[in-house]
């Protein structure tokens, strides 16, 4: 895999499971993958949200836990009046952490939005997205 042509795999044509909790599962944990392997850490919150995702993908939460605590994320946000700010680092990460835990088993239709901001979240970070987008293509099927 030394030269990908990085445009022929997109997020729009990511082949997902029929079964709407199956491709969310399946999308929550490849972020997880990522956000672990970019060793990005959560700092001022409770309830991390890297282990609510994984704690989700792993069944021992309802995605309705996650949801709730990405509230505390957009409050983070409102607090700092930052809704057009995508300098400030503790914004960004807020930024991935709603990434993680606002997602919906009844409307997986915005997935594919999810997984865009979540890589142009990374971008605003400054992370070398080569890694990612490897991570990408072996992890999800495409058309």
């Amino acid at each position: 895999m030394n030269s990908i042509d990085f445009k022929r795999y997109n997020v729009g044509s990511i082949i997902r499971p029929a079964d709407n909790f199956d491709a969310l599962k399946q999308q929550i944990g490849f972020l997880v993958k990522v956000v672990d392997a970019l060793d990005i850490k959560f700092s001022d919150c409770e309830n991390d949200p890297l282990r609510l995702a994984k704690d989700y993908v792993d069944g021992r939460i309802p995605i309705e836990t996650c949801k709730a605590e990405a509230a505390f994320w957009w409050a983070k946000l409102d607090g700092k009046g930052a809704i057009r700010d995508f300098q400030d680092r503790d914004v960004l990460l807020a930024r991935l952490a709603i990434c993680l835990l606002s997602n919906d088993e009844d409307d997986v239709s915005v997935m594919g939005d999810n997984l865009s901001w979540f890589f142009e979240m990374l971008g605003f970070l400054k992370v070398d997205m080569t890694m990612p987008m490897r991570m990408m293509i072996e992890y999800f099927e495409f058309k």
